[in-house]
């Protein structure tokens, strides 16, 4: 199995390239992100429903265009499931009519997802530390805003 870090997809192929021309990544974990299906605007509802249902954690990549004249165009949206849980996810949208089975599933490693939220302590220590961070960089940008503003003043007079 080849995963392809830019596209988001696997590959069960001998190609040391990726069809958008990318080599394919050497490392792959359970927690790497597989685009699963990709639906028009229309069927969004009915493919998030049934990842929710199956309680399949995923995410959303908006693939809509945007033009100038007429603003955003309504497109396509895609799907990315964690690896472990990318052969629940198929099974899952192809007994709802949204997917057919590819011809690679029965590659897939059989293995039982694993999902682990991260511990509350930590995730707390990281808030703390992010806000400390961002407190931090706000005060570099004003303290260096006026240090130049006053070295511009002492050079006009």
């Amino acid at each position: 199995m080849k995963y392809c870090s830019d596209c988001k997809k696997i590959y069960f192929t001998e190609n040391e390239k990726c069809e958008c021309g990318k080599r394919f990544s050497k490392k792959l974990d359970s927690n790497a992100p597989i685009e699963v299906i990709c639906v028009s605007s229309e069927k969004r509802g009915e493919a998030e429903q049934c990842l929710i249902n199956a309680e399949i954690p995923y995410s959303v990549q908006d693939r809509s265009g945007y033009s100038p004249s007429v603003g955003k165009i309504q497109g396509d949206v895609a799907y990315l499931v964690p690896l472990s849980f990318l052969k629940t996810a198929i099974a899952v949208l192809s007994e709802n009519g949204l997917l057919e089975k590819p011809e690679w599933y029965s590659q897939l490693p059989d293995s039982a997802p694993e999902w682990e939220e991260m511990p509350e302590g930590k995730a707390r220590a990281i808030r703390i530390v992010s806000i400390i961070g961002f407190l931090v960089l706000i005060y570099i940008c004003v303290a260096g805003v006026d240090y130049l503003a006053n070295l511009f003043s002492t050079l006009v007079k």
